[in-house]
C-alpha cells in the first residue's frame, strides 16, 4: 500500500506541473500583449514633420512630444518625414527635454504638482485645418528656435506614385518630361514663384502621377534674371513608386544667387495600415 500511495502521490504532481508552467507563460506573455496594443495606439492620422533648412540650421536633438497621457522622443530628418504626432488643442509643442520624465519606483520625494504644471516647450506648432488628416509639415529652422517657420502639405494633394516639384522660390521653373525617354514626345510645363499669401498652389507647384514602375526622363531649369534665359537645375530619370511619393522643394540657395532641390520622399507610414 505504501508504494501505491506514493505513486499516486508522484502522477498527482506531474499533473500539477504543466497547469503552474502554463500560468507562468501566461504571465510572461502579458506585457508582450500590452507592447502591441501600445503599438497599435499610434495615431492613424495628424501630422508628420522633415526639414527644410536651405542654411543649414538644424533643430535641436532629441526633441520630445505629447503622446497621449505620456511624452516621447520623435526623429526629424531632412529626407524623410517623421512619426505621426496627434495635434492637441490645435498645436503641436516641442520640448529639448522630457517635460514628465517617469517617477522613480517608491521616490516620494518628486511633488505630486510635477504632472500637472509643465515646463514650457522651445517652441510650438499651430496645425491649420486646411492641413487636412494627414499632413507633413516643413521645417524650417532659425537660431532662433521659436522663429521657426512651418509650411503644410496636405498629403491627399501629393499621393503616391508621384513625382512633385513644389517652388517656394523667386525664380520661375520649367520642367520638361519624356515618357519614352528619347525626349521626342516631349511635355513642358512651367511652375511659378512662391508667395506667401497664396501658399501651395497648382500654380507654384507640379505633378506627374503615372503607373507603378514607370521610368521617366525629365529636366528641370529656372529663368535666370542675369542672362533673362533658362539654367538647367536637374537632369535625370525618375522610377514612380506605389509606396512613396517623391516631393521636390525648390528654395533659394543661400549661399549662390540661384534655387536649390531639396528631395523629400514621402512613404505611407506603417501606422497608416
Amino acid at each position: 500500500m505504501k508504494v501505491f500511495s506514493i505513486l499516486l502521490f508522484c502522477a498527482a504532481v506531474v499533473a500539477l506541473l504543466p497547469a503552474q508552467a502554463q500560468g507562468r507563460r501566461s504571465r510572461s506573455a502579458a506585457p508582450a500583449a500590452a507592447a502591441a496594443g501600445a503599438e497599435e495606439a499610434a495615431p492613424k492620422t495628424g501630422v508628420r514633420f522633415v526639414i527644410c533648412s536651405p542654411a543649414g540650421v538644424s533643430m535641436p536633438s532629441p526633441l520630445y512630444v505629447r503622446s497621449g497621457k505620456e511624452f516621447k522622443t520623435i526623429s526629424i530628418g531632412s529626407r524623410t518625414p517623421s512619426a505621426r504626432v496627434k495635434p492637441v488643442g490645435g498645436v503641436v509643442e516641442f520640448w529639448d527635454q522630457n517635460p514628465a520624465p517617469a517617477m522613480a519606483e517608491g521616490d516620494k520625494k518628486a511633488p505630486k504638482a510635477a504632472a500637472e504644471k509643465l515646463p514650457e516647450p522651445i517652441f510650438t506648432v499651430t496645425v491649420p485645418a486646411s492641413a487636412g488628416s494627414k499632413s507633413v509639415c516643413i521645417l524650417s529652422p532659425n537660431k532662433d528656435v521659436k522663429k521657426t517657420s512651418t509650411l503644410f502639405l496636405n498629403e491627399n494633394d501629393f499621393p503616391k506614385k508621384g513625382m512633385h516639384v513644389i517652388n517656394l522660390s523667386s525664380y520661375p521653373l520649367q520642367i520638361i518630361t519624356s515618357e519614352s525617354n528619347d525626349f521626342k514626345d516631349k511635355k513642358e510645363s512651367k511652375i511659378g514663384v512662391y508667395r506667401r499669401e497664396d501658399g501651395i498652389c497648382p500654380e507654384n507647384s507640379w505633378s506627374f502621377k503615372g503607373e507603378k514602375g514607370q521610368q521617366v526622363s525629365f529636366v528641370l531649369s529656372y529663368y535666370d534674371k542675369a542672362t533673362k534665359g533658362l539654367k538647367r537645375m536637374k537632369a535625370s530619370t525618375f522610377v514612380l513608386s506605389e509606396r512613396q511619393s517623391m516631393v521636390n522643394i525648390v528654395v533659394k540657395d543661400t549661399t549662390r544667387n540661384m534655387p536649390k532641390l531639396m528631395p523629400i520622399q514621402i512613404a505611407e507610414s506603417k501606422k497608416d495600415k
